[in-house]
């Protein structure tokens, strides 16, 4: 999650490997504990997902959180949606914004609470993972919709989601280093690139398990499972367009970690062939992409 340090040593390593067998082995005994959605977001969710669905509904249960309510309000008054009279009430912003958009709300909203901790080191690092998250996000959409072959609103939550397990490995390990150290301050269990080697092999499979836990869309969950690697049999894919946007924010310097400038442009050289994307398009995508992040994260 941040860049690496040094090289692990030997035992790092070896703990690596057992760490991951341990998460390996909880997710296939589905034993893995994930941060849950807000029982407000669960309930908005499945009233959307019915054919008789009312907005009225909707607008009544967020009203039951009030920091939910303020959040809807200022994303429902923002500038991509704003209109020349301000939304004064829950109901007039989900109206406004309507049900596609109140899903993408709910599901961001529940997971930036996923990638906030308490522990100083991890939220140091959260926060640069999820201004990433975001910047892909943004990217993801608007590569989604150049392509003309996915929903926009699902290439934003796949862009938004697509790193979301690493915080939840990382709290695994601080979990498990304050077990062995005895939570002094001072004790460290294992140097932070073996953190990161652990995060890398491990956090896809644990965003798909968050994905399924929080009963998203399966082309959703697919996304998040298939974004680390190109796939030339369907090109216009979800997937895809994740993987293209990450390489995008990367080359813009929005990423927590350690960049190979030469590695993103052969990505990004590859994801713009897949996708059909004209030359110097990318460059457009990026220009002025950290004011748009810092404006949405607010």
């Amino acid at each position: 999650m941040t860049a690496v340090e040094q090289t692990p040593s030997s035992a790092d390593a070896r703990l690596a490997e057992q760490m991951e067998l341990i998460i390996t082995a909880r997710l296939a005994k589905n034993q893995l504990v994930v941060p849950p959605m807000s029982q407000v977001a669960v309930k908005c969710l499945a009233l959307i997902r019915k054919p008789d669905m009312s907005l009225r509904e909707v607008a009544a249960l967020i009203e039951c959180d009030p920091v939910m309510t303020a959040q809807l309000m200022r994303a429902a008054n923002s500038a991509a949606l704003a209109t020349r009279e301000p939304a004064r009430s829950v109901l007039q912003s989900v109206t406004r914004m309507g049900a596609q958009h109140v899903t993408t709300f709910l599901v961001e909203v529940s997971a930036r609470k996923v990638f906030e901790s308490r522990d100083q080191r991890i939220a140091e690092a959260c926060r640069a993972v999820w201004e990433h998250s975001v910047a892909v996000a943004i990217l993801t959409r608007e590569v989604v919709t150049l392509a003309q072959g996915s929903d926009p609103e699902l290439g934003y939550l796949a862009g938004l989601l697509h790193d979301v397990g690493k915080p939840i490995v990382a709290a695994m390990l601080l979990e498990a280093e304050k077990s062995v150290t005895g939570n002094k301050p001072s004790a460290r269990w294992i140097q932070s690139s073996t953190w990161i080697q652990v995060i890398q092999r491990v956090h896809r499979r644990v965003g798909v398990e968050l994905a399924e836990k929080w009963q998203l869309p399966d082309p959703l969950r697919d996304a998040i499972r298939d974004c680390a690697e190109y796939d030339s049999a369907n090109r216009e894919s979800i997937a895809n367009a994740v993987r293209f946007a990450n390489a995008l924010a990367k080359r813009a310097g929005i990423y927590a970690g350690d960049v190979a400038s030469d590695d993103v442009e052969a990505l990004i050289m590859i994801g713009r062939s897949l996708l059909r994307i004209e030359d110097g398009v990318p460059e457009k995508l990026i220009h002025g992409l950290r004011e748009r992040v810092q404006q949405q994260i607010g």
